[in-house]
C-alpha cells in the first residue's frame, strides 16, 4: 500500500498544514467492504494523533483531509518527524488492524515559498513504539533541536477600539512540559501582565485547571492608554505556572509574549489584532523558557 499526502508551510501564520490525500492498494483480503482511516502525528511534539474520518468500502480510500500544527517556525518544523499510521476498522473487534505507517522527517521536505509539496510513500508494516512520556532529553536527542518542548497555548485577542481596551481569552494549552518526577497530573494557571513602556500596568490570573492539556476558557478585559494603539509600546505576557503539591512550591513552566516587542508569532498576532478592529484573532503560541 502507498500513502499520498501533501505539506504546506505558511510563514505568515507559522502553520504547517498536512493534507492526507489518499491510500492506495490496501490488502485485497479485506475486500470491497474495507473501512479505513489514518492517524497523523507530529513527533516528538504531539504524541497524541489527529485522525481522519473513516472511509468505507474501498481498498483505495480518498480522504482529502487537512490537519494544522500552529506556532512553529520553519526551523522548528524541520526538527520534527511526521508519522502517518493507517488502520482498517474492525467492527467485530475491540481493536482495529494496523496496516502500515510512513515516517517522514520534516527536514527532507521540499519547502517552497507559498507552494504545497506532494508525496507518495510506501507503507512500512513494522509499527513504531511511541513513548507515553517524552523527556526533554528524548526530545533533544530524537530531533536534534536545541530547545526543550514546553507545550503550546491557544490565545484569543480582540481590540475594542471605542472602549480603548483589549479582550483576552486564555482558551487552553496542550502538551505542557513536566517539571517534576512526582506521579499524577499537576494543576496549571496563567498569570497575565499588560506592559506599557516596559512597566506592568495591569495583571490578571486564571483559575487552576488540571492536567497537561488544561482548558481555562478565561476571558479578561485590559484597559489601555488612549490614542492610537500602534503608537504605544504595549505587550501582553502570559506566564504559565505549574502548581506545587505537598512540600513543593509553584514553578514557572514558561511564558508567551505578544506585543510590539515580541518576536515572530507574538508580533504577528499583535499586529493582526490591531488591524482587525472588533474581529477576534486567535492563534497557537509555543511556550518559551522562563527567560526570553
Amino acid at each position: 500500500p502507498t500513502l499520498q499526502f501533501s505539506l504546506f508551510y505558511s510563514e505568515y501564520e507559522t502553520t504547517l498544514s498536512v493534507a492526507v490525500v489518499s491510500v492506495s492498494s490496501l490488502p485485497k483480503k479485506y475486500g470491497n467492504s474495507c473501512d479505513s482511516y489514518v492517524k497523523v502525528y507530529l513527533l516528538p511534539k504531539f504524541i497524541e494523533p489527529q485522525q481522519t474520518v473513516i472511509r468505507r468500502k474501498s481498498l483505495n480510500p480518498e480522504f482529502r483531509e487537512c490537519f494544522q500544527f500552529s506556532g512553529f517556525t520553519l526551523e522548528e518544523i524541520r526538527c520534527f518527524t511526521l508519522r502517518f499510521a493507517v488502520y482498517v476498522k474492525e467492527f467485530h473487534s475491540f481493536k482495529d488492524t494496523f496496516i502500515g505507517e510512513v515516517l517522514f522527517p520534516c527536514d527532507q521536505g521540499d519547502w517552497k515559498a507559498d507552494l504545497p509539496s506532494n508525496y507518495t510513500k510506501e507503507l512500512m508494516t513494522t509499527k513504531t513504539k511511541l513513548k507515553k512520556c517524552l523527556s526533554s532529553q528524548d526530545v533533544l536527542s530524537s530531533t536534534g533541536a536545541q530547545f526543550k518542548q514546553l507545550g503550546q497555548m491557544f490565545i484569543l485577542l480582540q481590540y475594542q477600539t471605542l472602549a480603548n481596551r483589549i479582550k483576552v481569552m486564555v482558551r487552553k494549552a496542550e502538551n505542557l512540559g513536566k517539571l517534576t518526577r512526582m506521579p499524577g497530573s499537576p494543576d496549571h494557571y496563567v498569570t497575565i501582565h499588560l506592559y506599557h513602556n516596559g512597566e506592568i500596568i495591569a495583571t490578571k490570573e486564571t483559575k487552576s485547571a488540571s492536567g497537561y492539556n488544561p482548558v481555562w476558557n478565561a476571558p479578561f478585559l485590559f484597559d489601555i492608554p488612549a490614542g492610537n494603539i500602534q503608537e504605544h509600546q504595549l505587550s501582553l505576557e502570559f506566564i504559565v505556572m505549574q502548581k506545587g503539591r505537598i512540600y513543593t512550591r509553584n514553578c514557572v513552566l514558561g511564558r508567551v509574549l505578544i506585543g510590539t516587542n515580541a518576536s515572530e508569532v507574538g508580533l504577528v498576532h499583535w499586529k493582526e489584532m490591531c488591524n482587525r478592529g472588533h474581529v477576534e484573532s486567535a492563534r497557537w503560541h509555543a511556550i518559551q523558557p522562563d527567560a526570553f
